[in-house]
């Protein structure tokens, strides 16, 4: 009789077990929340916040050029010796979701993003002066 009530205890668990690892699969979680990609940059997102990561670029050879040059600017930076160039551009954090969201570091947005606001904004009309009568 013991034995027979401590398998009912097991069979028990092992049910409450299937049902909260089923309520745990069914449960549905926002697909925007979690993620990664490496177009146009590496990133990595979870909840409220987004790390993009840009990989490093490098060049061998006489394409690199033969002068030496290095600068720091907001995005990056770039050195340059005879036959050597590489640069790195500065990762950013964003923090939030939607429309209010704060950036540090630089946005990195692809070519074909960047062209598309800047036509969007060339577009878009300019106020008219008011008169100062």
């Amino acid at each position: 009789m013991n034995e027979f009530s401590v398998n009912i205890q097991s069979m028990k668990n092992k049910l409450l077990m299937i049902i909260g690892v089923l309520a745990i699969a069914g449960t549905s979680v926002n697909a925007g929340w979690f993620g990664a990609g490496i177009k146009p940059v590496p990133y990595i997102k979870v909840p409220f916040v987004k790390l993009v990561v840009p990989v490093p670029s490098a060049i061998a050879g006489p394409r690199a050029g033969t002068e030496v040059d290095a600068n720091v600017s907001t995005s990056g930076a770039n050195v340059a010796l005879p036959w050597i160039k590489g640069g790195v551009r500065w990762p950013s954090l964003t923090l939030g979701e939607g429309k209010s969201t704060v950036t540090i570091g630089p946005k990195h947005r692809s070519k074909a993003a960047a062209a598309k606001k800047k036509a969007a904004a060339a577009k878009k009309p300019k106020g008219k002066r008011k008169s100062t009568k």
